[in-house]
């Protein structure tokens, strides 16, 4: 008698991820590695946890652009803020920041801000000297208008009096050059018959005027200033330029071989002094010209108490410790420099970095290396550089730069850079905006031109997760605390703060397709989840097989730790996607699936 064969099932298989991975947008993705993730975090790894809470900085909008330096600082419509009070003005929009000493250098307005001194300042500064009052000595530029005029009543009259009449007589007049008053000294009240030619004498309607002649009945005195009219005319040097800055004087048509840049010795309210031999002696004609300039730097950056920019195909460096002065050439240790370089393209970026300054372009890499001007030393590299329009990518963490590039993001060590952001696949990013907390870089991009996107990439375990469609436009670290700006709104924020402002936080994970490395169709029948939920906190879990729409099949929100047992219909499958996702604290400990393997059809 024969009896039936019983035909034993393949024994079930029970893969457990207890370390999960970040973001795979490719394909050689690796068992636990995320197909997409929403607001998770690599803090508590190598479970899987919610990022941290966010804060609003104050209860500002409309804010263009932020830095960090002592305080945190920002630009909202034209006010400059530093440390909550309104120090300066700018334009509006977005800014280059850098800070020289304890000057914070803002481009493209080319101003600064001194937080030792609390001055407010343009970093260039001008005069012109009017036709025909621009006189040259050897080594001297005067302005001969320089001084105080009166603007009312030039001229002299006469004042009648009487015999018996006292009046007020003055010694000396001179004038408070910030307010235009007249200052008066030595004044005796004397009779009139007593008044000297010479004497200093103040008429009723409130002017002063010296007595250049004498009658028997009348006074003449010659108008010298009106009060409330005092103005300062021709060009009070002082107040604009200093000892050792370089300055261009242009505008000589009679004097040509006067045109040129100088560095000045001396500086008087009308006269500038420069070394021996500069100038071609005589009177200009013509208005002159004279400018410490500041060149129109895109990209800045602080290296050795320089400030450090480029222009055009042009690497500048301003004077040791001066960020008003980058034409300063007199063969000293903390003169300026500049240099040309002859690549293609325009510069994207750059950054000081070890004892190097990098100025990027997208294909290439200028390095300046050295200490001083004599020997500072310019190479250049052909590597993936910074993206057009991600200059604010570029952070450093560890040792280490990171920045965008065309082809993803990279890590640049001094060497050739390595791409880390292939996980990304081919999705493509642009306008990539960055910072960090000291061990994660955060960076905001943008996706085909549309989509904003926040990622962090953990840098000790090497992985990416998305936080969420959040579009900063800087990012700034201060006392350990990284604060971003949002590009929508214009606000500030914390990051890494508790949930008592922003409230629980939605979640998700959609783990990349489990094939289990075999042709074979699968039979999945149970996942096991362990994980830890706050109180309030709730979750769920949803598959689906093959091409199938997403199906839940688990809900919880027990508010203590468990092992979450989720029985599914069986599904035969090639491919099986799981998709966890919640609200408030939930930390995901470890994730089993059981599933059989059968036939290939």
């Amino acid at each position: 008698m024969r009896l039936p064969q019983i035909k034993t099932l393949p024994p079930k298989e029970k893969p457990q991820i207890i370390a999960f991975g970040g973001i795979n947008y490719g394909q050689g993705y690796r068992d636990g590695e995320l197909a997409e993730s929403h607001n998770l975090s690599s803090a508590h790894y190598p479970c899987m946890s919610q990022r941290a809470g966010r804060k609003r900085e104050g209860a500002l909008e409309g804010v263009s652009a932020l830095y960090a330096r002592g305080n945190l600082c920002f630009v909202k419509g034209t006010e400059f803020i530093y440390g909550g009070m309104s120090v300066g003005t700018v334009t509006p929009g977005e800014k280059q920041f850098a800070t020289i000493n304890t000057k914070i250098v803002i481009f493209p307005d080319k101003v600064y801000y001194d937080t030792a001194t609390g001055d407010f300042g343009s970093l260039g500064a001008s005069a012109t000297i009017l036709e025909g009052y621009a006189e040259f000595a050897d080594s001297t530029l005067t302005d001969s208008m320089s001084g105080y005029i009166d603007f009312s009543q030039p001229g002299s009259m006469g004042l009648p009096y009487n015999t018996d009449t006292i009046i007020m007589v003055y010694e000396t007049a001179s004038i408070d050059k910030d307010t235009g008053n007249v200052v008066l000294g030595g004044g005796h009240k004397i009779p009139v018959q007593n008044v000297m030619i010479g004497d200093i004498i103040k008429r009723s309607d409130k002017s002063y005027g010296v007595v250049f002649q004498k009658y028997a009945y009348t006074l003449q005195v010659q108008l010298i200033i009106t009060r409330h009219t005092a103005a300062y005319t021709g060009s009070d040097f002082t107040k604009i330029f200093e000892v050792g800055s370089a300055v261009e004087i242009s505008g000589c048509e009679a004097l040509p071989d006067n045109n040129g840049t100088r560095i000045i010795k001396e500086v008087s309210a009308g006269t500038l002094t420069f070394a021996e031999g500069t100038f071609t002696e005589g009177v200009e004609s013509g208005a002159v010209t004279v400018a410490r300039k500041i060149p129109d730097l895109d990209f800045i950056c602080e290296a050795d108490n320089r400030l450090w920019g480029c222009e055009g195909n042009t690497i500048y460096a301003s004077a040791l410790g001066d960020p008003r002065n980058f034409f300063v050439y007199d063969g000293l240790a903390t003169d300026s420099y500049a240099v040309a370089v002859g690549t293609d393209g325009d510069f994207t970026g750059c950054a000081a970095f070890s004892s190097a300054i990098l100025f990027f372009k997208e294909d290439c890499l200028h390095k300046v290396l050295g200490n001083l001007p004599e020997n500072y030393t310019v190479y250049t590299y052909t590597i993936p550089g910074v993206q057009m329009g991600s200059s604010k990518s570029l952070s450093i963490i560890n040792e280490v730069l990171y920045y965008k590039g065309r082809k993803g993001v990279y890590a640049y060590t001094g060497g050739a850079p390595s791409l880390i952001s292939g996980v990304f696949g081919t999705r493509e990013y642009g306008g990539a905006v960055a910072g960090t907390d000291g061990q994660r870089y955060y960076i905001s991009m943008v996706r085909d031109g549309l989509s904003p996107e926040l990622y962090v990439f953990d840098t000790l375990r090497g992985m990416w997760l998305r936080e969420d469609a959040t579009r900063a436009l800087d990012f700034a670290a201060l006392d350990g605390v990284l604060y971003y700006l949002d590009w929508e709104t214009g606000r500030i924020y914390r990051t890494g703060q508790d949930d008592s402002e922003e409230g629980r936080i939605e979640w998700g994970m959609t783990f990349c397709p489990f094939t289990e490395t075999t042709h074979g169709r699968k039979s999945y029948s149970r996942l096991m989840l362990r994980v830890d939920l706050d109180p309030g906190a709730w979750f769920k879990v949803e598959v689906r097989g093959d091409n199938e729409p997403f199906r839940q099949v688990f809900l919880s929100h027990d508010e203590h730790a468990k092992t979450a047992m989720v029985p599914i219909v069986p599904t035969r499958c090639d491919r099986f996607v799981v998709r966890i996702s919640g609200l408030g604290r939930c930390m995901l400990r470890s994730f089993v699936r059981e599933f059989r393997v059968g036939s290939e059809y």
